[in-house]
């Protein structure tokens, strides 16, 4: 859903609004509280698997509404080139990406799915 805004941005030269720094803290409440309040974490028990998908979405939903600060900080206040806005959006999804790679390698989906 936040991609095509991003890729919107660069095929229109125009600033979009994506989601704000309030709605990713609140969406990351969200998911702490289902964490550690066992009765709001009843469909992790139901879908163990649930749990991992929800941190890799919300984590790689991170990484591009970063990369849609860049964007719009291209196309709104012609802070750096077109380029170089399209380099840092792509450094930030992957850093974004390394970062679930080595979280996932040091930590499997299997050991939390047997785990709960």
């Amino acid at each position: 859903m936040e991609f095509s805004i991003l890729l919107d941005i660069y095929q229109l030269g125009a600033p979009r609004a994506g989601m704000t720094l309030g709605v990713l803290a609140f969406l990351g409440f969200l998911l702490f509280l289902s964490y550690k309040i066992p009765r709001l974490g009843w469909l992790y028990r139901k879908l163990p698997v649930f749990m991992p998908f929800l941190q890799m979405c919300f984590i790689t939903l991170i990484g591009i509404e970063l990369g849609i600060f860049f964007a719009n900080m291209w196309a709104d206040k012609q802070l750096f080139s077109k380029g170089v806005a399209i380099l840092l959006t792509i450094i930030s999804i992957v850093v974004v990406r390394l970062y679930l790679s080595y979280w996932y390698y040091k930590y499997p989906i299997s050991y939390k799915v047997h785990k709960l």
